[in-house]
């Protein structure tokens, strides 16, 4: 998450508080006492609906019979301009989960999901030789004053040991915390792995912050599950989770299954103390398709109102979730498959794709395709799905056995059909007519998005090209033009309709930030550009979009920072040092002309052990005498703070962003929690007052 804050009367960039923060189930059950609709006739698809709890019960129980042994088993562009930038999501009015929030007065820092991390600590009472001590577990809350550049702590939620926080959302005078005792990573095939996530159960919290100083507690829930994934569209909170009976994990329990109740057999929601069943099988579908009857895995939709959480509905389906992607209207998700192949053409790779509509209380579930190739390869792969005018494109990737070329890519439009309950294909790439490949032989695929009738992506192995198709025919899609590059993007930011941000890998293995102008795509360029380090280097914005902050339109110019982990180019692999990279756009109406400037950075952490114990942040500016002091920890037993602790702590002056980007920067807690150290040992960093 990041925030960005800007000033009316003052033509110079604004930063706020969480400025540049670098942090780092359509029915199964319902809220309310109403009793769910009778079932309707559909058109057939893949989902069909469930007519009677007995039938339900059948199903799952002839599911359990047939499990195998556990261990066969276990084998959008930014949101519109405001006064300061919010957490970055792939689509403009999807929000998205992000454990540190900001409101634009009020900061939330909430401890990390996969270690312990990002806290803020009271001011310091006797100055830097004392430093505070790690405050309990907690949700931080600070309010953020910008004409004197501070953040002071004003209240905290507590939360039990072990709990963490999946992500936060603010709505109004309300904040929502999602939480959990685990946490599963991106997505991808490791879901097959049922002993891996299952049994678990996982959180729902919200809490009155109109007084940030003594927030309430208004709904609290228990879900039996494995968090999946969640996005907030208005009042709504969609979340998807999946659950497996624990009768499915053990011998004993599959062999007592048949006298098992229903109810023992579904997921239950614990709210505000009392316990019920999460889903109605009345509420559910299921699958008809005969090879994937013998599933007793439930995927929920539970959508939550904020202002009403009682009055949650839940939709169910036999079927596992390996990944979703929202839009406004629509919730896809979708499920790995392997089919079998014709010897020697492919892996057999498939991804089945399921679509529910949400225009009301409920998800309703419209259709399913199943394409070639899988969508869930890691880092930010949701990208590669996205909706737009009533279509669905999606870019896959299929390793096939050929020496010679090992990896397919395909470029799939679907559509909802009007006469069955299917998505149906209406244009693929390559085809008979285009039999162009998408990517040079052995080729990955790493960035890719989709912009109106446009895409664009980015391969990566010998001629690295950036490809740009033109889908303004959805029936007839197109590779309109290409770049080849000395590296890769991972992250595609869209700067304007003419401008392509890319954060990636440079050819000598380092960080790299450049900017195209694509307003033709038959000859997409580069317009400029910036490589950091070599082999090792790292950025966290390149497998994370919550890394990156970006305000646009701040007076004509655009604003953006990015986390980098900077090793050394002699091929040493030493860690320099972390910082911040904050950078400018300018001219962006006129791609002739446009700039991408470096317009400075803040260094977190360097390798130097002579600095002293609280060593100033390096800036371009002199250090005044207000400063923040900075700190973190993690939970692998490598903590900083102040020397002679086993700790590590910096002070930053307040000049320095102010210095940077402008007289009136806000310097909260949270400034620099998402900067990392050696790779695959990050920290987390938070300030506050000194």
């Amino acid at each position: 998450m990041s925030s960005i804050r800007t000033n009316a009367h003052t033509t110079r960039f604004r930063a706020a508080a969480a400025a540049f923060t670098m942090l780092v189930l359509v029915g199964c059950g319902e809220g309310s006492v109403s009793d769910p609709p009778a079932p309707q006739a559909e058109a057939p698809g893949l989902l069909r609906r469930v007519t009677s709890d007995t039938e339900l019960e059948n199903l799952l129980k002839s599911a359990i019979r047939a499990a195998p042994s556990t261990d066969q088993l276990a084998v959008a562009v930014a949101a519109p301009a405001a006064a300061f930038s919010g957490t970055y999501t792939q689509e403009a009015r999807v929000d998205e989960a992000d454990t540190v929030r900001y409101d634009g007065s009020l900061l939330f820092v909430a401890p990390s999901r996969s270690f312990s991390c990002c806290f803020v600590a009271d001011p310091l009472a006797a100055g830097p030789a004392n430093p505070p001590p790690l405050p309990d577990r907690s949700i931080r809350i600070l309010r953020t004053n910008p004409t004197a550049a501070t953040a002071s702590p004003v209240g905290r939620i507590p939360l039990e040991s072990g709990v963490s926080v999946q992500g936060l959302y603010t709505t109004g005078d309300r904040l929502v915390a999602l939480t959990s005792e685990a946490y599963f990573g991106t997505f991808g095939q490791f879901w097959i792995g049922l002993p891996y996530w299952a049994p678990r159960k996982f959180g729902l919290r919200i809490f009155d912050i109109v007084d940030p100083v003594a927030p309430r507690t208004l709904f609290t829930a228990s879900l039996d599950g494995t968090f999946v994934d969640s996005r907030r569209v208005g009042d709504r909170i969609y979340v998807v989770s999946r659950y497996a009976p624990r009768v499915l994990l053990d011998a004993p329990g599959r062999a007592a299954a048949d006298s098992a109740s229903l109810a023992s057999l579904l997921p239950q929601i614990t709210v505000n103390g009392a316990s019920r069943p999460l889903v109605d099988p009345l509420r559910c579908y299921v699958t008809n398709d005969a090879s994937d009857s013998d599933s007793a895995v439930i995927t929920s939709i539970t959508v939550i109102p904020v202002s009403n959480p009682g009055d949650f509905t839940t939709t169910c389906y036999n079927e596992d979730a390996y990944g979703l992607y929202m839009s406004e209207q629509s919730i896809y998700l979708t499920q790995y498959r392997v089919a079998a192949g014709v010897p020697g053409s492919g892996s057999g790779q498939r991804t089945r794709i399921h679509r529910f509509e949400i225009s009301g209380a409920a998800p309703v579930y419209r259709g399913s395709a199943e394409i070639d190739g899988a969508v869930w390869t890691g880092g930010q792969a949701d990208f590669r799905m996205s909706e737009a005018n009533g279509l669905l494109r999606v870019m896959t990737s299929d390793a096939v056995n050929d020496a010679t070329d090992n990896v397919d890519h395909r470029l799939y439009v679907l559509r909802q059909s009007s006469a069955r309950t299917e998505l149906e294909i209406v244009g693929q790439l390559p085809n008979s007519r285009r039999p162009e490949e998408i990517g040079k032989p052995n080729e990955s695929l790493f960035g890719v998005r989709f912009l109106a009738d446009r895409a664009f992506a980015a391969t990566f192995r010998r001629i690295d090209p950036l490809y740009a198709f033109d889908l303004t025919d959805p029936t007839d899609p197109r590779i309109a033009g290409s770049l080849e590059l000395p590296g890769f993007s991972d992250l595609l930011h869209p700067v304007s309709a003419s401008l392509l941000l890319g954060i990636g890998q440079a050819d000598n293995g380092g960080v790299r930030v450049a900017l195209f102008d694509v307003s033709r795509l038959d000859q997409p360029r580069e317009v400029g550009g910036y490589t950091y380090g070599a082999a090792g280097t790292y950025s966290e914005a390149r497998h994370d979009r919550h890394a990156f902050a970006y305000l646009a339109d701040v007076n004509g110019v655009d604003h953006f920072a990015v986390p980098v982990n900077l090793y050394s180019s002699d091929g040493q692999y030493r860690f320099i040092s972390s910082s911040l990279q904050l950078f400018e756009v300018r001219n962006k109406t006129q791609p002739a002309s446009t700039l991408l400037i470096e317009a400075g950075r803040v260094v977190a952490r360097t390798t130097t052990s002579q600095v002293p114990a609280y060593p100033v942040a390096r800036a371009r500016v002199p250090a005044p005498d207000q400063r923040l002091l900075c700190g973190g920890r993690r939970g692998s037993g490598r903590e900083l703070g102040p020397a002679g602790t086993g700790k590590r702590a910096l002070l930053i002056p307040v000049s320095l962003l102010q210095g940077v980007l402008g007289a009136g920067a806000i310097l909260p807690a949270g400034l620099l929690p998402r900067i990392s150290g050696p790779r695959g040992s990050p920290q987390c960093l938070s300030c506050w007052p000194a």
